[in-house]
């Protein structure tokens, strides 16, 4: 049985097409606003498989914002990269549970169709806030509710239990990680775990990276 970097390095080259068609890409269009995007933000996309959001977060941040993207997987890297970029944008491989960046650099960390995957989603999670700016928006999101995902995910064996937390346990996981503010919503077609990032003044986040 193949590992699950097996399973989306060998997806890599048609996912999009595959997952994103034009009905699917126009439920995509109307989830970009829950980002929060502002104008010239700092924005980290976390999981960014061939880069789907990547084209919207660049348009939402205007010529003086800057992107920055990575996954694990070094094939879904790559097509991400391939995406339509700012000069001061960037694409890599990396893992969400050491991201390559130090604190508080961004203004929104965006995880779309990603969190599931994570082998030590609450180290995960204390990372994602880690790098987040004080102020900053912290996003989970998926074109689908908790229910659907494991659903669609129970299809194939490579991530047939990779499944989102329940809401409340979901809403402590945002808190323990320094978020405040937090919302969930769990609906047909839509799912959003979002937060604020606090101060950081005096906080200790176990399980993260160094500065």
């Amino acid at each position: 049985m193949g590992t699950t970097s097996d399973f989306f390095d060998s997806k890599a080259a048609g996912w999009e097409e595959s997952c994103y068609p034009e009905d699917v890409r126009a439920r995509l269009v109307d989830l970009i606003p829950e980002f929060r995007l502002a104008s010239e933000a700092r924005v980290l996309d976390i999981g960014t498989g061939p880069g789907v959001l990547l084209p919207y977060i660049r348009k939402g941040v205007g010529d003086s914002g800057r992107v920055c993207a990575f996954d694990l997987s070094l094939p879904m890297a790559r097509e991400a990269g391939r995406k339509p970029l700012g000069p001061g944008d960037l694409v890599l491989k990396a893992d969400v549970h050491h991201i390559p960046f130090r604190d508080g650099v961004f203004d929104n960390v965006i995880c779309f169709a990603a969190f599931p995957h994570f082998q030590r989603p609450v180290p995960a999670l204390a990372e994602m806030v880690r790098v987040a700016a004080e102020g900053a928006v912290v996003v989970i999101a998926h074109l689908m509710s908790r229910q659907e995902l494991a659903d669609h995910h129970g299809a194939h064996s490579a991530v047939a239990s990779h499944v989102l937390p329940s809401d409340s346990r979901m809403k402590i996981w945002l808190e323990a990680a320094g978020l405040s503010n937090c919302d969930i919503i769990d609906a047909p077609g839509r799912y959003l775990a979002r937060g604020i990032k606090q101060s950081t003044a005096g906080a200790v986040f176990p399980g993260t990276a160094a500065p």
